[in-house]
């Protein structure tokens, strides 16, 4: 949308580049205006350029919102404006000068490193599709040019916390039930935020039925916002954006820290999440990098800083694998399986079920659900996921080629959930397939070490230290005895 000619913002980085000779490529830069302001019950974003145009809003719980200082609000703004438009040039394709009317934030620095450490998964995340050259992602990230207004150093104010207290991002995914259930064993006092995010066109509406049937029968609240920032991502297969979607949901979380004076906000991500891969050109691919350990001791030091040194970012999962999440739940939380939700829900196919029935996250869930003998109908599936129209959906029914190369991170997870339910007899068509395969005998011979990785607690490196002990007892007692339960069914089969 047209608009007019913008000034730059004279700051100390502008005056300083002009000693030198201009560069041809500044003349082409298309000026984006951007502009962070809080309100009574949020915050909000104004962007004004002739490719980039938007008015957005961020509302809290009033009772949320008012405890938090003026001066938190103003350092949150800084950041969230600049966490939600730093992809915008990746995004439109466009030589663009972001100009900001706010200060230059904390985050700066390890939103950079998050989209440097994305550059070389885009072939694979985009699929193809515009955005997968990883030379043209890397000169767009280290040419932007970017600019903050002038101002003095705004110091936040901290509250004293309380350690039992954390906060949870809660999606209502198996890794964010059995995060909420952990914290509540061993005692600590769970608040759970919800992030709606638009791009996720029919989730919004199963969401809040679920929070309306769990917060009924467990007396928990759910805070439910909607973010409307996320318009700012890429829809649909694009990826631009979503590099900092946790890092997103940190900041949006710290207004609900001070206010439950929590001293921690807890992610729940799991052991695949560290997973990576070195494509042709020797680069390291971590396609959930932003969920490593790595990234939540990033994400650890900017939420201390914002809060004064009081609110850190850690997660309980990081010594997990999802088959293990899933028989933790089974075996502990049975009940939460019944309000299960981790399809994206992206098509019109989710418009009246929860579990889409034509993605690979519904597949993966469907099988590793029925391999830890989970019914997929209590959890809420209406599709049969292991009928032979279903093949195109899981990696290992792929040539190497076709899987978006070496992404499949779970592939042997994967390959040892189906030998599972083929030593539980089960008949359904892409179990015998699989039987019929190469990968059947591979599983065969390597199954008590597979079971060893994917039914065991590895080595954790954020994990606190004060709930350690507790959280390992409760999950070595339960993996323990689903490692039991798998060796006595092998050995029944022989």
């Amino acid at each position: 949308m047209p608009s007019k000619k913008i000034k730059p913002l004279q700051t100390h980085y502008e005056c300083a580049r002009s000693v030198y000779a201009p560069c041809p490529l500044d003349n082409k830069e298309i000026p984006v205006s951007i502009n962070g302001h809080f309100h009574l019950n949020g915050v909000g974003l104004d962007i004004k350029s002739k490719v980039v145009r938007e008015r957005l809003e961020f509302r809290y719980p009033k009772t949320i919102w008012q405890q938090y200082p003026s001066e938190n609000k103003q350092r949150l703004i800084d950041n969230i404006s600049y966490l939600f438009t730093a992809h915008l040039p990746l995004l439109t394709g466009r030589p663009l000068r972001l100009e900001f009317k706010t200060r230059y934030p904390q985050i700066f620095s390890w939103v950079t490193e998050c989209l440097l450490r994305f550059t070389p998964s885009y072939p694979y995340l985009h699929q193809g599709q515009k955005g997968d050259d990883k030379m043209e992602g890397l000169r767009t990230i280290l040419n932007r040019r970017v600019y903050f207004a002038p101002s003095k150093p705004l110091q936040g104010k901290a509250r004293p916390s309380n350690e039992k207290n954390i906060v949870i991002p809660f999606t209502f995914g198996k890794d964010s039930f059995l995060t909420y259930h952990l914290a509540k064993d061993i005692g600590l006092n769970p608040t759970l935020v919800y992030f709606n995010e638009p791009t996720e066109e029919y989730t919004r509406q199963h969401k809040l039925n679920l929070i309306s049937a769990f917060s009924k029968e467990s007396g928990e609240t759910v805070y439910f916002t909607d973010n409307s920032f996320g318009r700012l991502r890429a829809f649909g297969s694009g990826w631009f954006g979503w590099e900092l979607a946790l890092s997103s949901w940190a900041l949006f979380a710290l207004p609900f820290a001070y206010a439950k004076r929590a001293r921690y906000i807890v992610f729940a991500n799991e052991a695949s999440c560290n997973h990576a891969f070195y494509d042709k050109d020797g680069l390291k691919v971590m396609p959930q990098y932003e969920q490593s350990w790595q990234a939540t001791e990033a994400m650890s030091a900017v939420t201390q800083t914002l809060s004064g040194g009081t609110v850190f970012t850690t997660s309980f999962l990081e010594g997990i694998y999802e088959s293990g999440v899933i028989a933790l739940l089974k075996a502990r939380y049975h009940s939460s399986l019944k309000y299960l939700m981790s399809c994206w829900a992206e098509t019109k196919a989710a418009k009246f079920n929860r579990w889409c029935g034509v993605c690979a996250k519904c597949a993966r869930m469907y099988l590793y659900l029925l391999a830890n003998d989970v019914d997929p109908a209590f959890v809420g599936f209406k599709t049969n996921m292991l009928a032979k129209n279903k093949a195109d959906l899981f990696e290992i029914f792929h040539s190497p080629k076709d899987m978006g190369g070496a992404l499949a991170t779970d592939r042997e997870e994967q390959l040892l959930a189906f030998y599972i339910l083929c030593l539980k007899g089960c008949e359904e068509p892409l179990v015998q397939r699989f039987k019929k395969s190469p990968h059947f005998n591979f599983v065969q011979k390597n199954f008590k070490s597979l079971v060893a990785r994917y039914y065991s607690l590895h080595a954790e490196a954020i994990t606190p230290a004060p709930w350690r002990g507790k959280l390992h007892a409760i999950i070595n007692g339960v993996l323990k005895k689903r490692v039991s339960e798998l060796y006595k069914l092998q050995k029944k089969n022989k």
